[in-house]
């Protein structure tokens, strides 16, 4: 046998067993329901649960379209097309959106190690493997895997390091079809999402200092992928604009509190304690939690001894690997580093603000960087001669080493999967783990009170209603002003037919956000209830200004209107209601009403008869 024939035989032994380590340690979350963003990206998405037919829709419009409408959306189509294909497979069972989540990591693993092989010149693979297989354990990398909305995350780094592989190979081969083959790639990867933009600073990095045999063909790969990202954002501001939904910032406290920071100093400040906290994460991976906003970090200055050394360690190594890159232009401590850096810069809430304050998926990228540097330093100390094969097994120290913290990480990782089983085990989990953040307290809140719904109305059902109050008021405690948990209280006290206790937590609500559609609705119910119907056709009127187009408020304000004997207005109201949501009777029985007491007989039995076809039990 050659020795190239040895050497792709050992990298497909690697490959294999890179592939099986993750596999395992994920092998858990087929087992796991929905969870977080996956009812907001997939169960409850309208767009997303057509299936198929879906797909041209998903492409011309924004991320978040089929379940919200907010001005900060994004544009990432490639994963909901997965989803809405997967959604009409399984007719939305989680299991096989879970597989294809773990299968992608498998395959984003052995990419990685397939790059670092080659960019390490396939001298030192035995440093590639270790840095993949420690990144296909480590802990931090469960959010992406077990989260099944993070499958923009997954995709856009397979097709970013498989962009990556196809630009080396056009490097040495000069072969046209693979530099086009690598500008698709890294499309599909800006597709997958936005991340994938510090590409354009990492791309230069690699072919310039690395992989730079050929500078014109390294040329032709970073112009190509600059003309690629550029394609990318006139597409994307083409439908954001569309929508009216690519504005930027304007982020609430619960979402990002650093916009809320008493000054751009304190800010600054705690957005380098969180990049801290980044490295505190991957160095030492608990506890985890699904959510770092308010108040899990406070707010700080540049005093907090903190925030100075996580300014001195992200100083120190910046400097260390732009020297150790202009002394040694091909030193991979240098590239770990600065692809960390690159990887995180687009997070770190000090160039611009971002959705959060901080979040583990941010640093899937940076986690490779990371992971690249103990394995250098085993290499470097341990393993030396041996790394371009697999003689490093047989070296005792180097596995002492390795094998606790490969176990370790393991053990930590399928715990954690267990814990993103569903919304209830993962806010519970981490609300004891993080007691000082307030969406965490309303999440658990409101699981607790929206499940307790749906059980038998008996003593437990109450008793874990008031439970969800508790926490809903924990996170009020926390942050007064948290008009969602205000709301959630109001509606529970509302549905329990508690009105006096409803309308003082609606009033509440709508003084800290007038807009709160679901306050506003409650109160205009128990107005109704209490013959105060000028009021509660005021609140209705409003809701109209906030949804214009929302049916039900035509209904409702023609209800207020038929018991004020307002029967032209109140016909008004209900057609109006009907045009934008024809496929409700309701609407036609209320019509045939205000009809009948106008004295209108003929449009009167006309909207009966149209009511009874859908209703044979009307009758007015």
């Amino acid at each position: 046998m050659t020795e190239p024939a040895k050497k792709i035989s050992l990298n497909t032994k690697l490959c294999l067993i890179l592939a099986l380590a993750a596999l395992l340690v994920y092998a858990n979350t087929l087992n796991n329901a929905f969870a977080l963003d996956d009812y907001v990206v997939i169960k409850n998405n309208t767009i997303v649960t057509k299936g198929i037919t879906a797909i041209p829709e998903i492409l011309t419009t924004p991320y978040l379209r089929g379940n919200m409408i907010i001005p900060n959306d994004l544009y990432k189509p490639l994963s909901l097309i997965m989803f809405a294909i997967e959604n009409q497979l399984t007719d939305g069972a989680p299991f096989l959106f879970h597989l294809i989540n773990i299968l992608l990591f498998a395959g984003c693993v052995i990419l990685l190690f397939l790059f670092f092989d080659q960019l390490l010149e396939k001298r030192k693979t035995a440093v590639a493997f270790i840095a993949c297989l420690l990144f296909a354990l480590h802990p931090i990398n469960t959010e992406v895997v077990a989260n099944i909305k993070s499958r923009d995350q997954l995709l856009c780094f397979f097709f970013a390091f498989s962009s990556l592989l196809a630009f080396t190979n056009f490097v040495g081969s000069g072969k046209r079809m693979t530099l086009l083959a690598g500008f698709l790639l890294y499309f599909l990867s800006l597709l997958s999402k936005e991340t994938s933009i510090t590409f354009l600073a990492i791309i230069p990095l690699v072919f310039l200092f690395f992989c730079n045999n050929n500078k014109q063909r390294s040329l032709f790969i970073i112009s190509g992928s600059v003309i690629t990202a550029a394609l990318f954002l006139f597409i994307r501001f083409s439908v954001l604009k569309h929508y009216n939904a690519g504005a930027t910032g304007g982020y609430s406290i619960i979402e990002n509190s650093l916009a809320f920071a008493p000054s751009l100093t304190s800010r600054m400040a705690t957005a380098v304690l969180n990049l801290g906290s980044y490295l505190r994460l991957l160095i030492v991976p608990y506890p985890l939690i699904c959510d770092y906003s308010y108040h899990t970090i406070s707010f700080t200055g540049f005093t907090d001894l903190r925030v100075l050394f996580s300014l001195i360690i992200y100083c120190t190594i910046s400097v260390v690997a732009i020297y150790r890159l202009l002394k040694k232009p091909k030193d991979p401590y240098a590239f770990a580093i600065l692809f960390y850096l690159l990887s995180i810069s687009l997070f770190s809430n000090i160039l611009m603000l971002v959705g959060a304050d901080m979040a583990e998926r941010f640093l899937f990228f940076g986690t490779a960087g990371f992971c690249l540097i103990p394995a250098l330093i085993i290499d470097r100390f341990l393993i030396a001669e041996s790394g371009h094969n697999l003689n490093f097994l047989n070296n005792k120290i180097a596995l002492i080493i390795l094998l606790p913290v490969c176990l370790l990480y393991s053990c930590l990782t399928i715990h954690r999967n267990t814990e993103w089983h569903d919304n209830y085990t993962l806010f519970k989990a981490d609300a004891l783990k993080a007691p000082s953040n307030c969406r965490l307290q309303y999440s658990l809140g409101t699981n607790l009170i929206i499940t307790s719904r749906d059980m038998p109305q008996n003593e437990d059902a109450k008793q874990q209603a008031a439970s969800g109050i508790n926490y809903l008021r924990k996170a009020i405690e926390i942050y007064p002003k948290f008009d969602l948990a205000w709301s959630e209280i109001a509606n529970t006290f509302f549905l329990d037919q508690k009105y006096d206790s409803a309308e003082l937590y609606s009033k509440k609500t709508l003084s800290l956000n007038p807009r709160d559609i679901v306050a506003t609705e409650n109160l205009a119910a128990i107005y109704f209830k209490a013959g105060k119907y000028r009021e509660s056709l005021d609140l209705c009127t409003a809701a109209t200004s906030y949804l214009p187009g929302y049916a039900r408020a035509y209904r409702n304000i023609g209800n207020c209107y038929l018991r004020m004997n307002k029967y032209d207005s109140a016909i008004i109201a209900y057609k109006t209601a009907v045009n934008y949501e024809p496929s409700v009777t309701v609407s036609f029985e209320r019509l045939a009403i205000a009809y009948k007491l106008s004295g209108n007989m003929d449009s009167a039995r006309k909207y009966l008869q149209i009511a009874q076809e859908n209703n044979p039990e009307f009758n007015y």
